[in-house]
């Protein structure tokens, strides 16, 4: 196996990260900033280049400027992607602060696999095709990823989706807090934008079966009086 493949450990790569960072102009990088950088003593650099150089990842030799090589660059930019889209989730998706964004992202960036990536990514392009979309199944401009309390405008043209029929559709436009996870709900597709059908209700009412993104999740019907949808046909 290449060496420069081999999985890296967490610590290795926010070495990557650093070097990259520090390296934006394409000069080489001397360990005493990247000491700064990390926040640590330069035994644990020289160690860290050692392993670093080891992988083919970077061009390290004592007393001289470290460089990324070109398997280093392409790591490094790979996880610094995986930051940017899961940023990107949770601010744009989940409405978290970009403060608290940017640390959780930074902890799971290293834990997420190229496939898992790539389904995201799918995930997040799905959602911005509802900005083309016409204006009467846009999501509410007030509401987007308030995760709140519906606004005026929702409570009077729009509808909760416990009020729609087996096989009626809506357009989600707001979620309330009340409906509880909102990230465990959201990786179920339950988000701002999102297209969802009614396909069964239980004789007595609960549960209600929906379909959302592909997939069929079940809820109650207190729940889906927490959703504020556009009917769409």
């Amino acid at each position: 196996m290449d060496s420069g493949k081999q999985k890296l450990s967490e610590n290795l790569e926010d070495y990557l990260e650093a070097i990259s960072s520090l390296s934006e102009n394409g000069s080489g990088v001397r360990p005493s900033d990247i000491a700064s950088e990390m926040k640590v003593k330069r035994p644990s650099v020289t160690s860290a280049l050692n392993a670093l150089a080891g992988r083919g990842l970077v061009e390290y030799e004592k007393y001289k400027p470290v460089t990324l090589t070109k398997k280093g660059r392409e790591h490094a930019d790979g996880i610094q992607k995986k930051h940017e889209l899961l940023r990107s989730f949770f601010t744009e998706i989940l409405g978290v602060e970009a403060s608290e964004a940017d640390i959780a992202a930074c902890k799971m960036e290293h834990a997420l696999a190229d496939t898992m990536m790539h389904k995201l990514t799918r995930f997040i392009k799905g959602l911005s095709k509802h900005k083309n979309a016409p204006e009467s199944v846009k999501p509410c401009p007030d509401c987007p990823s308030r995760n709140g309390k519906a606004c005026q405008t929702c409570r009077k043209t729009a509808a909760s989706l416990s009020e729609l029929k087996e096989g009626e559709a809506g357009v989600i436009l707001c979620i309330d807090k009340s409906l509880g996870d909102l990230p465990c709900y959201a990786g179920l597709g339950l988000v701002i934008g999102s297209r969802v059908e009614i396909l069964r209700i239980a004789p007595l009412g609960d549960p209600v079966v929906l379909s959302v993104r592909g997939s069929e999740i079940s809820l109650r019907k207190s729940q889906l009086g927490a959703i504020m949808v556009k009917r769409v046909s």
